[in-house]
């Protein structure tokens, strides 16, 4: 559906054609002169050796009012900006294709785009999820939202780390922790898991086998005993924290799998940049200046690196896809792995694969604070904050909320103290009180089926074109990957709504039926954006 905004630029787009030139156009909406504006004649003075004034009523003249029915007048003024006016039958069209469309507003024809792997949070299967994978979570799952909004067919995936070392630490760090509960001086191996969480593991582990094996031998067998058993708990732990947070995954992936199905190596004989050198095999990463050395992928004694069985699980996934021609992959890692980036890209291409193929989005971490402190510390479990505390302190919704309303590459500070508090210095509070709001207004209505006819107050006209916006947003997140661009746009909704509220009479006006149209309108971009960070819909507050 065309937005007046893009009609407005089709236009222009026309008369520049008619002109021979070409140029990008910027198109803003006005407060004071018009509905929109451009500066567009004062981009093409240098190009064109004319003054910007005479360019614009040269462009204006090019523009076919009979063909661009929406534009209800145009005005040049100086030095050079051309104004904007839109029909009033233009604004009430788009009220009433919202409330005719409903949740499908914004949203392109399902699957009709190309497939997007998503992988995202993958955290290590050694305990339970903390604060650091709260905004990879948050991040991923509004991304997997918006690209299916956008016509995408997405897959949602978890990479379960579940083949390197970190698991035989968790496998003897719970079965020192289960010693402990018939002899509390049995010593902690030197490299293990201190917190909390692993305690909890070895009791659970002892309400189903008791004393079966108190005091055994640390065999290969009980290894292999208490890591399965910590992998199944720990995955159990995070898909319970992930159901809860609003987040889901289609597939869960095991990296021993990987290895035990074969996976893995027909992968990496197919490398062309691969060499030998004091027994190892290497990856010629530095090739084309894109990393500082090459990197090992199968060490002298024959194991395999963490990077060999990555350059495999993304050629997999990859496979996997239905569309490969138009499919994209996509990691979301924290700032940490940035050196990494490159290696995976480089193996990627390396396979055959074009590079615009897979793009990994790396994101901050970030600090929780209360009272201007940092909180680093689970009380209970003396490890990281976790997930599930942080959830009970703020409930999902805020931090959902406020992880993502910030650009991947800046740090945040969460303030649990801000993020609480139920008035107007809470961005949330506003957006959620802005549709409850809308739904009390439709309550007050005597108009249950209201249809729009036209718009003259400006408070209204200006909701309006907030309400536009958002087909075009869906589009430029799905495109750019940034869904930090959504909170900021439902708080100019609810802004938007505050002020025609404030400065209009809705019920028993004579325009009631066309601002009560207006009001059911927005209550529905509300609630679409606020199912795309999967938050809670609240119709009273």
């Amino acid at each position: 559906m065309n937005t007046t905004k893009n009609i407005i630029i089709a236009s222009l787009e026309e008369a520049l054609k008619k002109l021979n030139l070409k140029k990008p156009i910027v198109l803003t909406e006005s407060k004071n002169f018009g509905d929109f504006a451009t500066n567009l004649a004062l981009t093409l003075q240098k190009e064109m050796g004319e003054n910007a004034f005479d360019i614009a009523n040269k462009i204006v003249k090019n523009i076919d009012l009979k063909k661009y029915k929406a534009i209800s007048k145009i005005e040049v003024v100086k030095p050079g900006f051309i104004n904007f006016w839109v029909t009033n039958t233009v604004l009430a069209d788009l009220v009433n294709s919202i409330n005719t469309l409903g949740e499908n507003y914004g949203s392109e024809k399902k699957n009709s785009k190309g497939a997007i792997n998503i992988e995202f949070v993958s955290a290590n299967p050694t305990g339970y999820l903390h604060i650091g994978h709260a905004r990879n979570a948050a991040i991923g799952a509004t991304l997997c939202n918006v690209a299916e909004k956008a016509g995408h067919r997405v897959v949602r995936e978890y990479l379960v780390n579940d083949y390197g070392n970190q698991m035989n630490n968790l496998a003897s760090s719970m079965f020192a922790r289960y010693q402990q509960i018939f002899n509390k001086d049995f010593p902690m191996p030197e490299e293990c898991y201190r917190g909390g969480d692993i305690i909890d593991f070895a009791k659970e582990f002892y309400k189903e086998f008791k004393d079966k094996y108190k005091n055994v031998e640390y065999t290969d067998e009980i290894r292999k005993l208490f890591r399965e058993y910590g992998r199944k708990l720990a995955l159990k732990n995070i898909e319970k924290d992930m159901e809860r947070f609003g987040v889901w995954f289609d597939i869960y992936t095991s990296e021993t799998e990987q290895y035990e199905k074969d996976l893995v190596w027909p992968v990496i004989r197919k490398l062309k940049t691969t060499y030998v050198k004091d027994g190892a095999t290497w990856l010629a990463t530095t090739k084309g200046g894109r990393d500082d050395k090459d990197r090992v992928i199968i060490k002298s004694n024959g194991d395999s690196t963490y990077l060999c069985a990555d350059i495999a699980y993304h050629a997999q996934k990859f496979e996997q896809l239905k569309d490969k021609k138009n499919g994209i992959i996509i990691d979301i890692w924290g700032a940490d792995h940035s050196g990494y980036v490159e290696r995976v890209k480089f193996s990627f291409e390396d396979l055959g694969y074009r590079r615009d193929q897979i793009e990994i989005i790396l994101f901050q971490l970030l600090r929780v604070v209360k009272d201007g402190k940092e909180i680093k510390m689970s009380k209970r479990l003396g490890t990281s904050l976790t997930l599930r505390e942080l959830m009970d302190l703020v409930g999902k919704d805020a931090i959902r909320y406020f992880l993502i309303d910030r650009s991947y590459n800046s740090k945040i500070d969460f303030d649990i103290s801000k993020v609480s508090s139920a008035d107007e210095s809470n961005p949330l509070f506003l957006i959620k009180y802005a549709h409850a709001r809308c739904v009390q207004l439709l309550e007050k209505s005597k108009f249950k089926n209201p249809k729009a006819k036209k718009f003259e107050n400006q408070f209204a006209i200006k909701l309006v074109s907030e309400l536009a916006e958002y087909p075009d947003l869906i589009k430029s997140m799905a495109k750019t990957y940034k869904v930090n661009l959504l909170p900021p746009y439902m708080l100019k909704v609810a802004g938007a709504l505050n002020a025609f509220y404030s400065n209009s009479k809705i019920i028993g006006d004579e325009n009631e039926e066309s601002y009560v149209a207006l009001i059911k309108a927005t209550k529905t971009v509300l609630a679409n954006a606020m199912k795309l960070m999967d938050l809670d819909i609240p119709d009273k507050m």
